[in-house]
This record gives C-alpha cells, sequence and structure tokens, in this order.
C-alpha cells in the first residue's frame, strides 16, 4: 500500500432496495468528502418502488455507475458492486446513511499507516427513530468472538476482501457483516475504529436488524458457530488460559453465544 493517498482510488458500494427517498441525500454527502478520488457503485437490488427505480434511472453516469440484480439481499449486493470496482479500497455503504466528509481522508491515512490494518470505520451517531452514539471497538479476532465490533459500512481494503471471499451470500437475515470481519480477523488483520463520530446511521421501521436479524437471532448464531466451529473451539481455549478477552460485560452476546456454543458441542443441537 503507498503512502500516498492520490494513489488511492475508491470503489464505494451502495446497495439499494427501494430507498430512493434517502438515496439523493447519501449521494449528497459523498460530493462532500475532502478526499474526492472515488467512483460511486449503486447496485439496484432488485427494487420494486416506482420512484426508486425512476430515480435511479436518471442518475448521471458521471455521478455513479448504476447495477441492476435480482433481490438477492445486501451480502449478494455488496459482492456484486465489488466485482465491478475499479478501486484498491471498497467503502461498503447502505443507500439511507452516510459519512462525515473527512471519513475517506482519514480511513486512508489510516491504512497507509498501518499495513494489518484491513478495515476502517468509526464510532457512529444513529438517527431517525432511534438517536444515539454507538463506539464499537475494533481489534482483532478477539473482539469479534460474541458480537460485531464493525459496522457494515466501513473502508476495507479489497485485497482483504478478495482475499476472503467477500460475504456469505446465504446469509440473508443479517449478522452477514459480523461473519465477514471473523474471517478478515482469522487471517491476522485488525479492525481499526477512529475515535469520532464518522459515520451516521439511519433507524428506520424497515430496519433488517429489527424486522429480519432480532427475531432469527438464536438461528444465525448457530450458523455462525457451526461454520467457525474450530475456530471458536481454539480461541476459548485461549481466553480461558491466557486472558484474551477484552470484555465479557456491556452486552448479551458473549452469554448467550457461549452456552450456544456449548449447547452445540454437547449436541443440544441438531
Amino acid at each position: 500500500m503507498s503512502n500516498n493517498n492520490l494513489e488511492n482510488f475508491i470503489s464505494v458500494v451502495i446497495p439499494c432496495y427501494n430507498d430512493g427517498i434517502y438515496l439523493e441525500e447519501t449521494l449528497l454527502h459523498l460530493k462532500k468528502q475532502s478526499f474526492q478520488h472515488f467512483e460511486t457503485i449503486i447496485v439496484d437490488d432488485g427494487s420494486t418502488d416506482p420512484f426508486t427505480l425512476d430515480l435511479l434511472s436518471k442518475i448521471d453516469p458521471g455521478m455513479a455507475t448504476v447495477l441492476h440484480k435480482e433481490n438477492g439481499r445486501m451480502s449478494s449486493a455488496r459482492n456484486f458492486g465489488v466485482k465491478h470496482a475499479k478501486g484498491n479500497i471498497i467503502v461498503a455503504l447502505d443507500a439511507d446513511d452516510y459519512f462525515e466528509a473527512s471519513f475517506f481522508e482519514k480511513g486512508l491515512k489510516v491504512l497507509d499507516a498501518n499495513p494489518q490494518v484491513a478495515v476502517v470505520t468509526s464510532q457512529m451517531k444513529m438517527f431517525g427513530k432511534d438517536n444515539k452514539i454507538s463506539k464499537p471497538r475494533g481489534g482483532d479476532q478477539y473482539n469479534f468472538l460474541f458480537s460485531s465490533e464493525c459496522p457494515a459500512c466501513a473502508m476495507v481494503r479489497k485485497s482483504c476482501w478478495d482475499a476472503v471471499g467477500g460475504y456469505d451470500e446465504s446469509m440473508t437475515l443479517g449478522y452477514e457483516d459480523w461473519e465477514f470481519y471473523i474471517r478478515i480477523t482469522q487471517q491476522n488483520w485488525t479492525v481499526h475504529v477512529i475515535k469520532e463520530v464518522l459515520f451516521f446511521y439511519r433507524q428506520t421501521e424497515k430496519s433488517t436488524h429489527k424486522n429480519k436479524t432480532l427475531p432469527n437471532r438464536k438461528m444465525i448464531i448457530q450458523y455462525i458457530l457451526h461454520k467457525h466451529q474450530d475456530w471458536y473451539l481454539r480461541n476459548l481455549a485461549a481466553l480461558i488460559a491466557e486472558n484474551k478477552i477484552i470484555y465479557t460485560e456491556r452486552r448479551t452476546a458473549y452469554n448467550t453465544i457461549l452456552k450456544l456454543f456449548v449447547d452445540r458441542i454437547t449436541h443440544k443441537f441438531n
């Protein structure tokens, strides 16, 4: 990775499913970024809303490339966009969210200075139906054992994205970003969190987290545990023997996932 930010080129990948009402605001915020050497790829993930489809048809190709595909949910849409990306850096961004104007510039400085960092994000401000500050911890694989410590909207080296094979497209109910970061940190890369609020995360009634992820939480966690069973066993042993874990409180995820894992390896779940 070059130390000269001007040699970096960012591909911003934005999945869009009936999000036309918010997309224009997201694109306006991109125009305000202090680092402007980037392309924008909007992936229409099978939208059915006439307003969204009309908006996408009118987007200037000089502002963004619009790709169309059948609906496959977020993992599929992100991977589809990245396959068409020209940049050496991917910025994953949802159609209803946005970054503060300095995020690209600050994120690239982190990547240029730290070759072991694969992903850069920041603290985030939720707005809309819920208003609060979230402070993900990032870090190494130990921090991702029991919960995701990085939002899906983040800056990722494309070489790292490609090395782990992108998102798991079978995960359509949520936590696909968590599982993606598990695979990245398994390769001894780390996730860096800029300790400023640079990401703004809109809360709406159509939230996947609220409507799909939480109702199916146990099933999704079981899938992650099954997929990464050997990794969990190794790291649980390290946590016990070496006190590696940074935290065990703050979230219910620690106890929930630990119990599910113990149940799985003792065959209480089929």
